[in-house]
């Protein structure tokens, strides 16, 4: 395989006539530039310059070289152009993973109207509570809430979340109101867990400082947050869920918020993708549309 810097060289001495010349186009000096046609005469096994103090000319090889290799090297040179044009243009796929609930209620729309200003795109939304590995499923960019994980991914925060404690004003006059998170062991607790986890999620509460897990004794669960919210308005029980969801519950009296002294500290939705560098022009045009959308609509959803 020849190299390409050396065929460069080549290309631009057999076109300006000089190694000179040569060297400015290609941020060489003219020892560099003679240096590389020599490593690729070597190679070739032929003569490509006849060379005087004042000029260089292609010998005859030269010729028959140039005339064969020129078309290649312009094709690479468009290619790389091309990719380079495309990565920055807002147009192409985008593949984006998020979960059920924040997918249908907040990330469609906002993709919906990203996708009216930017005719030239294509999304394709994956909802689901899995965790996707980006790179081996070869998805874009991840909608993801809660605490992440350490890993080699991009994070973004795109707004705070923070777990609510509540349940409804007919389940508490029944059943009384906990003042302490030991309390909650008498009461009927709705729990909630992904596809993919057997077990209840921990509810966690701040006490002192600390982070405290509670393992609810869960009389009910379910897989979806809203869902959980649904159940929690019904009477069920206690849940504990994402700030907006049960936030406009609570204002309208449907829900009670419940231990507010030992609220959780806050978490997040964050917008996660494989790498920083050589993300495409169209990833980074959705990810500003949604947090700026969402930075306007104030905190969290799920």
């Amino acid at each position: 395989m020849l190299d390409l810097r050396l065929l460069s060289s080549f290309i631009q001495a057999a076109r300006t006539g000089s190694f000179s010349e040569a060297g400015r186009v290609l941020q060489l000096s003219p020892a560099g530039v003679s240096q590389n046609i020599k490593s690729l005469e070597a190679q070739l096994g032929a003569r490509l310059f006849t060379r005087t103090t004042r000029h260089v000319r292609l010998t005859p090889e030269g010729q028959r070289f140039l005339s064969r290799c020129a078309p290649a090297i312009a094709a690479l040179d468009d290619a790389i152009r091309a990719v380079g044009d495309e990565s920055e243009r807002i147009e192409g796929r985008i593949r984006i993973s998020s979960t059920t609930w924040f997918g249908r209620t907040r990330l469609v729309p906002l993709v919906a109207r990203f996708m009216a200003a930017n005719p030239r795109i294509e999304v394709e939304v994956d909802l689901s509570d899995r965790f996707v590995d980006l790179v081996a499923e070869e998805f874009d960019l991840a909608i993801r809430i809660g605490t992440l994980p350490e890993n080699e991914y991009v994070a973004r925060l795109l707004i705070p979340l923070t777990p609510l404690l509540c349940a409804s004003p007919g389940y508490l006059a029944t059943n009384g109101t906990p003042q302490t998170v030991d309390e909650l062991k008498a009461h009927r607790c709705i729990g909630m867990r992904s596809n993919t986890e057997r077990r209840v999620f921990p509810w966690e509460f701040n006490v002192d400082g600390t982070v405290v897990r509670h393992e609810p004794a869960a009389h009910l669960i379910v897989n979806e947050a809203e869902a959980v919210a649904i159940a929690a308005v019904a009477g069920v029980g206690i849940a504990q869920v994402g700030s907006q969801l049960v936030e406009p519950r609570i204002a309208d009296g449907s829900l009670v918020l419940l231990l507010k002294p030992f609220m959780p500290r806050a978490r997040g939705v964050y917008a996660v993708y494989p790498t920083r560098r050589y993300t495409p022009q169209r990833t980074k045009a959705l990810i500003e549309f949604i947090a700026s959308e969402l930075s306007r609509g104030g905190r969290a959803s799920a």
